[in-house]
């Protein structure tokens, strides 16, 4: 349907016309005009009695008889009395039941006075002059009449454009004001998908860090350290929690001005709809003529209707409702803002604590690998040292062993020479002392190889408890590396991006 915006300016009546035809207005009001009717026919009145007083006091002189009467009424000199000696303008003349005088010529009832005050009256132009006046007023009266609807006519067509353009105004601006909050609805919905979004991404770094934390409390008793990755881990944890919070309060904030957004936006459709059925209404009422085919008789048409408004209400309503809704549209703008803000920072706080958690577990795999080196390092030097040790061990054995021969000769010779020497040649002599002493000398000797031996058997049990401790450290620092380097390292790889941590 075309909508119209402007009317054609056309009046139908721009002028008020105060002739008429060929009729001209009178000067005098046809009350005037009676006034002086009545007067004329009182003046008349007036002149008849001194009319009959002159003829009855007329003298009998011929002369005076042939002069006219001042009267102004025609002097008939000729008029004779009938056979009865009676003339026929007596005052009997116009009783009922008398007759005039009768002859075989003619029959006489009025006088001539009375014949022409007779055809006077039937002649009277008073009746065709108040005919006139009558018709010219009226024709007056309805040139005046239509002028005035004319003129009102357009007057009102005039207030109606104008009621039109007021409206049409007013629906422009509630149609921007309309148009405005729904893209408004729309976006914040949009946001508000986003920040879902941002939600459900968020428990993508808070189940990382928790399966960090509970991989590394699988490590060996010993790498069960509060190290620097832990803290990291512990501050992502909180974190997470903390954003979670301030996601699910501004979701809710965003629900409810949802909400608002919604209901301004259906008042305002509202309001759209009743000013372009006014609108339309005031297009009809413009386009309507007196020559309309639609227009009838409306009774109770003037009465106002149960709900109507003044228009200072009305105008209050409009800028109110328009007010209203900007009103929210710019808070809805400015929750928009802040979410942007809030998820900007949410994720750009997430990703810098993940960047320093893995810094720290970076750090913490680097000590350990160099741990886990040195450590076998070591191992490598205990394992020899323990070879050294055992084969020492294995020659102080072979040594002991070969002083058991040596100790076997010096006391096999010292026997020899006590039990086998006879009596006198039995003596101690230099021989016999010098193989005691090689006895005790070889008794020291293995005792200081025994001695020996034992501290090599010490110290071959306290490589192989370094070795195992050793071992058991490596293990556990391999453990570590593969939970912190390996595993860890593959789940943090999969933590979101700073643009996925804000709804992107």
């Amino acid at each position: 349907m075309t909508t119209l915006t402007t009317f054609p300016e056309d009046d139908r009546c721009p002028k008020v016309c105060n002739d008429i035809g060929a009729f001209k207005k009178a000067e005098k009001s046809p009350e005037q005009a009676l006034e002086e009717v009545k007067i004329s026919e009182q003046k008349k009145s007036d002149v008849e009695p001194k009319v009959e007083q002159t003829f009855s006091s007329a003298p009998q002189n011929p002369v005076e008889a042939m002069r006219p009467p001042p009267s102004g009424y025609e002097y008939l000199p000729n008029l004779k009395p009938g056979t009865d000696g009676k003339v026929d303008w007596t005052p009997l003349g116009g009783m009922t039941g008398t007759r005039p005088g009768v002859n075989k010529y003619s029959i006489s009832r009025y006088s001539l006075s009375e014949w022409r005050k007779h055809n006077d009256m039937v002649l009277d132009p008073e009746i065709i002059t108040e005919s006139n006046i009558v018709e010219y007023n009226a024709k007056t009266s309805m040139m005046q009449a239509f002028g005035n609807i004319d003129k009102q006519q357009s007057e009102n067509c005039k207030r109606l454009k104008q009621k039109a353009r007021d409206i049409f105004r007013w629906k422009v601006e509630v149609e921007r004001a309309c148009k405005a909050i729904t893209e408004e609805v729309e976006m914040l919905e949009i946001e508000r998908q986003r920040l879902k979004g941002a939600s459900r991404v968020l428990m993508l770094p808070e189940s990382i860090s928790k399966e960090c934390l509970d991989l590394r409390s699988n490590r060996f008793e010993p790498d069960l350290v509060a190290d620097a990755a832990e803290q990291e881990l512990i501050k992502e944890m909180n974190l997470v929690s903390e954003v979670r919070a301030t996601l699910k309060n501004t979701l809710n904030q965003i629900n409810e001005q949802l909400a608002i957004n919604k209901a301004a936006k259906h008042r305002i459709e509202f309001d759209w709809c009743d000013k372009t059925m006014a609108y339309n209404t005031e297009t009809i009422n413009l386009s309507l003529s007196p020559k309309s085919n639609t227009i009838l008789f409306r009774p109770g048409a003037t009465r106002f209707g149960d709900f109507t408004a003044p228009l200072e209400y009305w105008e209050f309503f409009c800028r109110e409702n328009v007010q209203s809704c900007e009103a929210a549209r710019q808070k809805s703008t400015d929750l928009r803002g802040s979410l942007n803000a809030i998820l900007v920072n949410g994720g750009r706080k997430l990703r810098t604590q993940a960047d320093k958690t893995d810094i720290s577990i970076a750090e913490t795999v680097a000590i350990t690998q160099e741990l886990c080196t040195k450590l076998e390092e070591t191992l490598l030097s205990t394992l020899q040292r323990l070879a050294d040790t055992e084969c020492l061990i294995d020659t102080l054995h072979e040594s002991i062993r070969k002083m058991d021969a040596a100790m076997k000769l010096a006391q096999t010779r010292l026997d020899n020479r006590n039990n086998w020497r006879p009596h006198g040649e039995n003596v101690r002599d230099q021989p016999h002392l010098g193989l005691i002493e090689e006895v005790k000398k070889i008794h020291e000797t293995v005792t200081s190889l025994l001695g020996q031996l034992r501290n090599s058997e010490r110290v071959r049990k306290d490589l192989m408890n370094k070795r195992i401790t050793l071992e058991r450290e490596i293990a556990s620092k391999r453990k570590t590396l593969n939970i912190d380097r390996d595993r860890i390292g593959i789940i943090r790889s999969h933590y979101p991006s700073a643009s996925e941590l804000a709804g992107y």
